[in-house]
């Protein structure tokens, strides 16, 4: 039985196989994981923190273009040179996971920031909406499990690398909560046709030279 075979196969005969009952509500958490949503939304939220939290600030922006940039190395590894690892059916780290993964946490425990009592149950409202999320991506078929258990683990590392060691956490105000919002919803709805899929599958071509590129059966 060949790779794409055996995928076809598991996703069949998984409890986590879609119904029609389920597909809409798969479909509507998915969308809090598009990063046409997520970065420009975390972005701006990080910069829009007080003076005071510089530090954290830079940290969570770096974190986000590293798990951004891994992601997208790994999804064209395998889209421009089959590099995946077919025993654990992986061909690609779950954008959806690992960007929700260090985006929300991070999210939560700042909004809530200015009750110190509240921050660790903030934070674990913010990993299991990640969880939440990465786990629509498996009724979707969009990903393997493999695929979004490396997500999670890779972000979620890394929001709380970001967080380790800043205990005097502040909340952006009013505005800048707003303003990330919509910024954030803009996007999506600016530019409908415009998919993150279609921006890897071009680097992929770009960088392997290939005209086609690898994909599951």
């Amino acid at each position: 039985m060949s790779w794409g075979t055996e995928r076809a196969y598991r996703y069949a005969c998984h409890p986590w196989h879609p119904t029609q009952t389920m597909s809409g509500f798969w479909h509507a958490l998915t969308q809090l994981g598009d990063s046409r949503w997520l970065l420009p939304m975390a972005t701006t939220f990080a910069l829009c923190l007080p003076r005071t939290m510089a530090s954290l600030r830079w940290r969570w922006i770096v974190a986000i273009a590293a798990i951004a940039s891994i992601t997208l190395l790994s999804k064209v590894a395998f889209m421009g040179w089959g590099v995946g690892i077919p025993a654990w059916d992986f061909t690609g780290i779950s954008a959806h996971a690992a960007m929700s993964g260090v985006i929300y946490p991070l999210v939560a425990v700042l909004l809530i920031a200015p009750h110190a009592q509240l921050r660790r149950p903030a934070l674990f409202i913010g990993i299991a909406l990640a969880v939440a999320i990465a786990y629509s991506r498996l009724p979707l078929r969009a990903h393997s499990p493999s695929e979004i258990i490396t997500g999670c683990l890779l972000g979620m590392s890394a929001a709380l690398w970001t967080l380790r060691g800043n205990a005097g956490l502040q909340r952006p105000p009013a505005p800048g909560i707003l303003l990330s919002a919509a910024l954030g919803a803009v996007v999506p709805i600016a530019l409908p046709h415009v998919h993150t899929h279609d921006v890897v599958i071009a680097a992929a071509k770009q960088i392997s030279g290939h005209t086609e590129i690898h994909a599951r059966p």
